[in-house]
């Protein structure tokens, strides 16, 4: 199927932020990519910015979607789904990793009222990341001091991955989720039964 001019504005604007960073980028050098006029980029968005928020705002969602959605299929044990958890979250962002740079470097950029549009969806997800943690650390299974440090670290760690794999790489994008899901289980100390 082919894009709309709107998805392709969109498209265009993560690829020119990815690439030149916010800052640089311009709605003529976005247009271009797009294969439009400046015009028809400020008919669908009003300025940059908004263009930043759109996206940001989009893959934070996607995100969220994606971890919940492996959280449903998990089993109910908090090991289970701290795993599922981190799984989905550092698929995603292997699969997205423009999108997923763009947002851990272009954020703050925005105008405080554009950025907590923005952080919402980032923050329900790491509220989700330490009820998961502090239902493993209720039951026994995880043996962790600090929960909010162990979640920041985790969800650091998972960011990173946009920062260096390749898809041509030695590893495909779900050996690496896997071998996060394992590590952020050792970062929480878990203990199995």
């Amino acid at each position: 199927m082919i894009p709309s001019v709107r998805q392709r504005i969109l498209d265009s604007a993560l690829e020119e932020f990815y690439t030149a960073g916010f800052h640089a980028a311009t709605m003529r050098t976005i247009a271009k990519r797009a294969g439009c006029s400046a015009a028809n980029v400020y008919n669908h968005f009003e300025n940059k910015d908004e263009l930043l928020v759109e996206i940001l705002r989009s893959a934070s969602d996607e995100q969220f979607t994606a971890t919940r959605t492996a959280l449903r299929k998990a089993g109910s044990a908090p090991a289970e789904q701290w795993t599922a958890a981190v799984v989905a979250h550092s698929l995603y962002t292997a699969r997205n990793q423009q999108a997923c740079l763009v947002a851990n470097t272009e954020l703050r950029y925005l105008e405080e009222v554009d950025r907590k549009r923005v952080v919402g969806s980032r923050d329900a997800q790491e509220h989700l990341f330490v009820t998961i943690a502090e239902a493993g650390v209720a039951a026994g299974d995880f043996d962790v001091p600090h929960v909010h440090q162990a979640v920041t670290a985790v969800l650091t760690m998972c960011a990173g991955i946009a920062l260096w794999y390749r898809p041509d790489g030695p590893l495909s994008a779900q050996a690496v989720a896997d071998s996060y899901g394992i590590y952020a289980l050792n970062l929480v100390g878990y203990r199995p039964a």
